[in-house]
Formats: C-alpha cells, sequence, structure tokens
C-alpha cells in the first residue's frame, strides 16, 4: 500500500478497545498514536498483531471490537505485543439484540470539492482500487491470514 495512504500506524477498532491493531510493523521503543493518545512500543509488533495500551496483570481482560476476546496469563506491558502465549482466548457472553440500531450517515461536506484518483463507470458510478486490511476475530489467525 502506497505510504501517502497510511495516514496511521496503528488502528483502533472500538473506543472500549484496550489494544491496538498495528497497521504496518512497530519497533520496540517507537512512539506511535491513536487519536489524542500516544504509546511507546515496549516490544516489535508485527503488522496485524495488537498490542497493549495498559499494563495487565492475570486475569485481566482483553477487549477488542468492543467485546472480551481473551484474558491475561501473565503479565503484560502497555505497549507489548499480544500472543497466544500471555493471553488465552475467552469470549464475551453473547445475548440477543435488545436493542434497534440506526446508521446515520456521516456528514461528507468537507469532502464536497475533493477528488480521489479513480474511474468513472458508464452507467455515472466511480470506483477505485480496493486495500483491504483483514482483522483476524482471534489472536491465533494471524498466520493464517499470512498464508
Amino acid at each position: 500500500m502506497p505510504e501517502t495512504l497510511i495516514q496511521s500506524r496503528v488502528l483502533k477498532l472500538d473506543r472500549r478497545d484496550n489494544v491496538l491493531i498495528a497497521l504496518a510493523d512497530l519497533r520496540a521503543g517507537e512512539q506511535v498514536s491513536a487519536g489524542s493518545e500516544s504509546y511507546q512500543v515496549a516490544t516489535n509488533v508485527p503488522a496485524k498483531h495488537k498490542f497493549a495500551v495498559r499494563d495487565f496483570a492475570p486475569g485481566d481482560h482483553i477487549i477488542m471490537y468492543g467485546v472480551v476476546v481473551g484474558k491475561a496469563v501473565q503479565p503484560i506491558r502497555k505497549g507489548e505485543v499480544i500472543t497466544t502465549r500471555n493471553i488465552r482466548h475467552e469470549a464475551a457472553e453473547f445475548h440477543q439484540k435488545n436493542e434497534d440500531y440506526a446508521w446515520h450517515a456521516p456528514d461528507g461536506s468537507a469532502w464536497k470539492t475533493r477528488t480521489f484518483l479513480g474511474y468513472r463507470r458508464s452507467d455515472g458510478q466511480v470506483g477505485t482500487r480496493n486495500y483491504w486490511l483483514v482483522v483476524p476475530l482471534v489472536f491465533c489467525e494471524n498466520r493464517n491470514i499470512d498464508v
């Protein structure tokens, strides 16, 4: 992916998450930002892997996508990579939908005069090259995604 398209080197999927996803290989000691927060990477973090945004004690929940996805099995330092060695899979309790959700389109007026490197289709619609970011639901799937 062209470097100009990457605005951040990390991604936070939900405001409740206590891990961040590396969008590129991160090196120990590197400073990264997510929103208004800044983090120092404590260990090397390969692209697509997660790292802790706070210190975890054994038994602390790992939250991603706004839900519990694991539990720390050993101390994890803020900025340390999350692996199958330092967490154990644990899923949040399932429950049926208890409220309706209504999606509202965001205000796109700030981009009204912007252009992009795309193409116009014969029916008047536009297209662009797609870049896919695949984020696994469980940590042990990183190897499968690499393959």
